[in-house]
This record gives C-alpha cells, structure tokens and sequence, in this order.
C-alpha cells in the first residue's frame, strides 16, 4: 500500500504507513528541495515508501533519522544516504525487537495494524540501515534552496535529533515533544534530560512543530504542551 500524504506546506509532505490504525501512524517527512531532497525519518517500513514519494526520483536525497525507534526507521533501508547521531548508531546497523523498542510495546498488540492476525507483528520488518554519515548538534543539510539544521535533542533517547528549517520557522521534532504521550521511561530516555531539550526547543520559538506523532503544533500549542509535560514531571 501507498502511503498516507498530506502536503502541510509548499513542497513539505507528512507521510505515514497506511496499514497502521490511525492513532498509532508515527509520522515521516518529505522535504523537498531545488537540489536535493531529504526524508525525516522511515515510518515502520510494512510497504515500500520510496518508490511512491511525491518528489521527482532524478534528484538525490537524503534520509535522515530522528532517532532508532522500530516506528522511524522502518524504510530507512531504501535510501543509500542515511543520518543520524552517533549514540545511537549500532541500533541502525543492527535493529531488533529490543533495542528499537518494538517489543514490549507490539506485544499482543496486532490490532495496530489493519489485518494482522495474534502473532503478526512478530514478523515485523526491522532492515539494517546502518548511518552513512553521523551528524551532531550544528549541522547543515543544503537542499539547494533551503538549508535544514540538525539539533542534539536527547531525552527520548540518547541521539534524539530534531531538524531545523530556520529561515521558515520550522522544526521537524521527532518523537521529543509532541501532542500525545512522551515516552520517558524507556530504556535509553531521561526525562531531566529531556526536560532541558525541551527549553532549548522553546528558545527557538519555531513557528510551527510538525512531530513525529500527532498534529501540527503552533507557538502556543507547543508552549502549552512542554509546560503541561514539565508539570506532570516535577510534581
């Protein structure tokens, strides 16, 4: 199956796997450019993505995960070009159950996914997508008319990256903030810690959050979720 797009904004497409209930879809991005395209993350990788991306398959582009979660990385193996942060690099090169976090979470869960039968999800693909090129706090991706800026944000996990789209005011937020539940204790994730990325996301003052799960974020919804999170963590 074809994957669910929505074009968000000019040349910015939100992608999620057709097969997954809605309310379980993570989110992966296309972002296109005069040069180059990128892909923010892979989705859960049931069909292939990119064969079916909107984007004009002459030009290069490049896959950049926002971390190793069994939900992001999923097509992650259909680009040639892939990446990502250092801390999380060996999860790439060699994904299973446990350490993208699939199980427990899938387990006896099939209803995710629209047909599977009790022990479907065991099946589910996890391709080694070993990182290309390791990326850190500060940088750049050129796109040719538009530079995207990658972000250290851990807190989820240790090599949580966020993408930065800084002349538009955009910030592609992964699984670090968004509408629903943040997951904060699993193996990897520090809730400290992500309470600091989230002030550094907060300074930025993106105009608009477009996450990993979930709907868009403005200013004023993004505020109000990382102040009703630190709540719910201080308390």
């Amino acid at each position: 199956m074809k994957p669910v797009a929505r074009e968000i904004l000019p040349g910015i497409w939100r992608l999620s796997d057709a097969r997954v209930v809605p309310s379980e879809r993570s989110h992966f991005y296309l972002v296109t450019g005069s040069e180059r395209d990128c892909l923010i993350d892979g989705g859960w990788g049931l069909d292939p993505v990119r064969a079916h991306l909107p984007r004009n398959p002459d030009k290069p582009i490049v896959a950049v995960a926002t971390h190793s979660h069994f939900d992001h990385i999923g097509a992650l193996w259909e680009f040639p070009e892939r990446w990502g942060h250092a801390a999380e690099r060996a999860v790439f090169a060699h994904p299973d159950r446990d350490n993208t976090q699939a199980f427990p979470y899938l387990a006896g869960r099939p209803v995710l996914v629209a047909g599977a039968e009790d022990g479907a999800l065991a099946d589910l693909p996890l391709r080694p997508c070993p990182l290309t090129r390791l990326v850190g706090d500060g940088d750049r991706l050129d796109l040719g008319n538009k530079s995207l800026t990658i972000l250290h944000v851990p807190g989820h996990s240790p090599g949580s990256i966020a993408v930065h789209d800084d002349d538009a005011g955009l910030l592609f937020s992964g699984d670090i903030v968004h509408d629903g539940y943040i997951f904060d204790r699993i193996p990897g994730a520090n809730s400290a810690v992500l309470r600091e990325s989230h002030a550094r996301i907060l300074g930025l003052d993106p105009r608009l959050v477009l996450p990993g799960h979930g709907e868009p974020l403005d200013a004023q919804a993004l505020k109000a979720r990382i102040l009703a999170y630190g709540s719910l963590r201080t308390r």
